[in-house]
């Protein structure tokens, strides 16, 4: 590995786990033990190959098994096209059920990843149909999206309903989305705002002071308990007040060989690398 790799790979361990299962259950232990949920992430998406597909499978299943061994606190979290979304939304939503109904023995919660514009439709369309099923999942939505608010109502017409909101990390055609920061923030608050006067089943997920603090403005102001959500290695102070305080704060936690292409994007993403050196030089 080169110094460049050396490098890239040590600051990623911020938000990394490790390659491995154990690694990505280690670490949950340690946040577990500091009074804060995971949501654990098996890094990869995009797959064309059925092989790569099912390895996924593979790894969540065993996941689930050792965190339901561990007694880990926390959830998973799973891509569309991780899943084989590519392949055909019949291939998706088998293994989507496959993994969402072992983790329900488990009594673990799923969480559906949102990606690139394209694949949306087909992501939302996928969780509604299993929440017909299953009371054990949610799914995230995108503040930066236009669409999102009328997602969100169409998912919380069911008592089961579960989002996780968050701005964003994906570049999508200008027509689609939010351009700037403030329009993502009031569609984000937008989107709490509705989805709290209907239900609990809400994660904020976000390193922003101003919608944290909006956000447990409403929980006091609804009489709502919600939960909160943060990267790995980013904003640990935060995270650790909101936990001490008594919110539900969980830290998303990835894990798994495809770190690189995983870093690039959140680095892109609006802010995060100067959140993420902030994050270094306070620990």
């Amino acid at each position: 590995m080169s110094l460049l790799s050396r490098l890239g790979a040590k600051l990623a361990g911020q938000w990394i786990a490790g390659v491995d299962e154990q690694a990505a259950i280690d670490v949950a232990r340690k946040i577990n033990s500091e009074k804060k949920g995971v949501i654990l992430n098996y890094l990869g998406e995009g797959f064309r190959d059925e092989s790569a597909v099912q390895k996924s499978v593979k790894i969540y299943l065993s996941l689930l098994r050792e965190m339901h061994s561990k007694k880990i606190r926390g959830s998973i979290a799973v891509k569309p096209s991780q899943l084989g979304m590519l392949l055909g939304p019949g291939e998706f939503y088998k293994n989507y059920m496959n993994i969402a109904g072992h983790a329900r023995g488990f009594g673990i919660f799923v969480w559906l990843d949102m990606e690139e514009w394209g694949s949306v439709q087909g992501s939302v369309d996928a969780y509604v149909k299993a929440l017909g099923r299953l009371d054990n999942i949610g799914i995230c939505l995108q503040a930066k999206l236009k669409r999102s608010y009328d997602d969100a109502r169409r998912i919380l017409r069911s008592r089961n309903g579960a989002i996780r909101i968050v701005k964003g990390a994906y570049f999508e055609p200008g027509s689609k989305s939010y351009p700037d920061r403030e329009s993502v923030r009031k569609n984000y608050l937008r989107i709490l705002e509705m989805a709290i006067k209907r239900t609990s089943r809400i994660m904020v997920a976000t390193h922003d002071d101003y919608l944290i603090y909006k956000a447990v403005s409403a929980e006091k102001k609804y009489g709502k308990r919600i939960m909160f959500g943060m990267l790995k290695g980013i904003r640990g102070r935060l995270a650790g007040r909101l936990a001490d305080s008594g919110e539900d704060m969980n830290v998303y936690v990835p894990f798994g060989e495809e770190w690189p292409k995983y870093s690039r994007r959140r680095l892109m993403e609006e802010g995060h690398a100067l959140l993420l050196i902030r994050s270094i030089f306070q620990q």
